[in-house]
């Protein structure tokens, strides 16, 4: 058992709380015994797991321990004391674990096996809660993927990764460092890229979402940058009173997404 937090394994777990070494290492961490029986049954690739004895005192803690050993996945016994010091909710349930991050390409995204070909592209999101409810949201409404821009929080932020609900490690996501290649790859593959924009001239349902479609979302104050709405085809907007001046990004996506859903489902009506 653990009982130091000078320990080389615990100083790596606390480590990936930061940006920089989750991307340094490609690892980051999950906390909860129902989020780490997702990341079993979605075939995650788990690093290290570790544990406290209060997880032996809940039998279904004592059969995710069990189906982790069955895995061959290392397992580290620390003491409660240091494991309220590293977990990351108020009331931690004994167990985290280091994990993998899943390698994804933009080709992935076009050849997805998932209810519709549409690709959520988030660029310059800023708040985690923002950008994991908009995953859950894609991931929900059966989307093929994500597309995360340079500038967008970092998806394995703890909020982002609570808010997303464990779509993380089931939704494909590529992360677009740069545009170098990426407008032509899309064209090619047939998708049309529709942006939201205040200068809109587009409602959202005079949209054609039978067609396979990347749809842009932007940052919380300023927006999809100029470089991608320069690159769409079309500019949407919600309509909204005229008193009110926007909606939550999220709220928005979420709307968008199920209008993407609806058109679809009315086609085979």
């Amino acid at each position: 058992m653990i009982t130091s937090n000078q320990n080389p394994e615990i100083k790596l777990v606390r480590s990936l709380e930061k940006r920089k070494y989750r991307e340094q290492e490609k690892l980051f961490v999950i906390e909860g015994i129902r989020i780490i029986e997702d990341a079993l049954a979605d075939r995650a690739e788990f690093f290290k797991v570790f544990y406290s004895p209060a997880l032996q005192e809940n039998a279904r803690g004592i059969q995710l321990l069990q189906r982790l050993q069955q895995k061959g996945i290392p397992e580290i016994l620390i003491t409660e004391r240091l494991f309220k010091e590293i977990a990351g909710t108020e009331t931690p349930q004994g167990i985290l674990a280091i994990v993998r991050q899943p390698e994804c390409s933009l080709t992935d995204l076009f050849v997805q096996k998932r209810l519709y070909k549409h690709i959520i592209m988030i660029n310059g999101v800023q708040d985690p809660g923002n950008l994991g409810t908009i995953l859950r949201t894609a991931a929900a409404a059966g989307w093929a993927g994500a597309i995360l821009t340079k500038g967008t929080v970092d998806l394995y932020n703890p909020k982002s990764l609570r808010a997303t609900m464990g779509a993380v490690l089931k939704f494909p996501i590529y992360k677009a460092d740069n545009y170098n290649s990426l407008w032509d790859q899309l064209k090619v593959a047939g998708y049309q890229i529709v942006a939201t924009g205040l200068q809109a001239n587009k409602w959202y349902y005079d949209v054609n979402f039978t067609k396979p479609t990347v749809l842009v979302v932007g940052n919380e104050g300023h927006g999809v940058e100029e470089e991608i709405l320069e690159k769409a085809d079309c500019l949407i907007k919600i309509p909204m009173a005229p008193d009110a001046e926007s909606l939550n990004v999220a709220i928005a996506a979420g709307v968008l997404i199920f209008e993407g859903v609806r058109q679809n489902l009315l086609t085979v009506i």
